[in-house]
């Protein structure tokens, strides 16, 4: 995913299509990607999105073979991509954090398709609530692992298409979004997966993350703007894509990361420290930390829920 030449001269943007003049350089280093890669961000609908972007063939190729050890790479011991057994283990923390946005809509019984379902951890948790559970997964190996685990997985969403006609009451899907080239599509075709008076919810990276939106520290800036995603979204230019699709919808804040972690990169300038300084601060503090970038937007994630 690399080419020779930078980009100097502003693209037009991605998500609106307002012209250069509303364009500038948000990001000029990508991790994993090549000097031609730049992050531009929109002033006309707030998008944050990778020019140029990665062909369609480099994407499956990535997908397919490579995203695994690009994400062990990537995430050192936070999460552990060596297996799918090993990935759901390191899972179990996003599962207890996800649960109170989901738990309200998981009645048992109910049909729930996860998109970017990795090793099934989530699906399992799902399973174990009671609901009839379908996955969505373009990795080889974890595909493998999701049908051995007497699972229905797909490869991706044509295929689930050409099945069989199916509705779901929920459609769910975390850290999926920003790897979406077309969210547009991406959401039509979500949102014809509902039965009435069903949703989707999902979690998204907010570019609002007080790492390089408050702080700007130099080490997070090499590290955070990634050639696996298309786009970062802020809420205005998340509520741009559904409003312009005509969706209800309500965008809530969530931050996962904790002061430790931001002391951290800080100090260090690398990722990890989570509960480094948990024997220092009060559990006061922290919370009281964490709200306050929530209530201020500055936060590193979003929980969004999507309608008709």
């Amino acid at each position: 995913m690399s080419g020779p030449v930078r980009v100097e001269s502003p693209p037009v943007c991605r998500l609106c299509g307002a012209g250069p003049a509303s364009q500038s350089l948000r990001a000029g280093t990508v991790y994993g990607g090549g000097p031609e890669h730049g992050f531009w961000h929109c002033a006309e609908c707030d998008a944050v999105y990778l020019y140029p972007p990665t062909t369609e063939e480099e994407e499956q190729r990535f997908y397919a073979r490579e995203f695994e050890g690009f994400m062990a790479a990537r995430s050192g011991k936070k999460a552990d991509w060596a297996s799918a057994e090993a990935h759901k283990a390191s899972g179990r923390g996003h599962l207890a954090r996800r649960w109170p946005f989901l738990e309200p809509y998981l009645a048992p019984g109910r049909d729930i398709l996860e998109i970017g379902c990795s090793s099934g951890f989530m699906l399992d948790a799902f399973r174990d609530a009671g609901l009839n559970c379908v996955g969505v997964e373009p990795s080889g190996v974890f595909y493998e692992h999701l049908a051995h685990s007497g699972y229905q997985a797909y490869r991706n969403l044509d295929e689930l298409e050409r099945g069989p006609d199916r509705k779901f009451d929920l459609v769910v899907h975390f850290f999926v979004l920003e790897h979406i080239r077309d969210p547009y599509d991406f959401f039509r075709r979500t949102l014809d997966l509902l039965k009435p008076g069903g949703r989707i919810i999902a979690e998204v990276p907010c570019v609002n993350d007080p790492l390089t939106s408050l702080y700007r520290i130099p080490a997070f800036e090499q590290f955070y703007w990634s050639i696996a995603h298309h786009f970062y979204y802020s809420p205005k230019s998340l509520g741009f894509v559904l409003d312009r699709l005509g969706a209800g919808r309500e965008i809530l804040p969530e931050q996962r990361y904790d002061l430790s972690n931001h002391m951290t990169w800080m100090m260090d300038g690398r990722p990890g420290g989570q509960g480094r300084f948990d024997h220092v601060f009060s559990p006061e503090l922290l919370d009281s930390y964490r709200q306050d970038l929530k209530r201020r937007w500055l936060c590193d994630t979003m929980f969004v829920h999507v309608y008709r």
